[in-house]
């Protein structure tokens, strides 16, 4: 498959991603093309005030070190995603990896509708991971919550055409977890 549409895709499908996980006006309530029940984390996070998010940059977020850690040899790309400030990270031919940061926007504000969310620690955050949003199986995300009205959204994906999920989630949780110790 070409390089250009491979990737295409893979920032189509998590800008889908990002768009399904803002839709909701109504914390936890399913959106019309979704079935599933919702799975809320806690959020026990330590609460930093609010806006804290409001001046970090998304790409400020993985060194060019840290990006090579996880695989992704290219330089983070500054993006607007639904208007989420965001940062993509690609890799030909193996998917890449894309941060969000929101600001005004908890993770029990977000409709992360789906049977394969699970709870998670990022460092010192409460978190919600989510396999193959909207049946992506190349895809993986993980909703850090920074504060009950602040958010961080990892992105982690591997080829397009790849059905292990398992690879995604470990390039975003890996990614989340290093971003987590930059959070306030």
């Amino acid at each position: 498959m070409d390089r250009a549409l491979v990737r295409s895709y893979v920032v189509l499908t998590a800008a889908l991603a990002i768009v399904v996980t803002s839709c909701s006006d109504e914390p936890g309530t399913p959106t019309a093309a979704s079935t599933h029940t919702t799975t809320s984390a806690s959020t026990g996070s330590v609460a930093p005030e609010d806006n804290a998010l409001a001046d970090i940059q998304p790409c400020d977020l993985l060194s060019a070190e840290e990006a090579k850690s996880l695989g992704l040899d290219s330089r983070g790309e500054p993006d607007d995603i639904a208007g989420t400030a965001s940062c993509d990270w690609p890799q030909s031919g193996n998917g890449g990896l894309i941060v969000g940061i929101r600001p005004t926007r908890g993770i029990n504000d977000l409709n992360y509708d789906t049977e394969k969310s699970s709870e998670v620690t990022i460092g010192k955050y409460d978190a919600v991971k989510v396999e193959e949003p909207n049946n992506g199986k190349s895809l993986c995300q993980v909703l850090i919550a920074v504060s009950d009205s602040s958010s961080v959204q990892v992105t982690g994906s591997v080829k397009a055409t790849s059905t292990d999920t398992a690879a995604a989630c470990e390039r975003a949780t890996k990614a989340a977890e290093l971003i987590a110790d930059k959070l306030p």
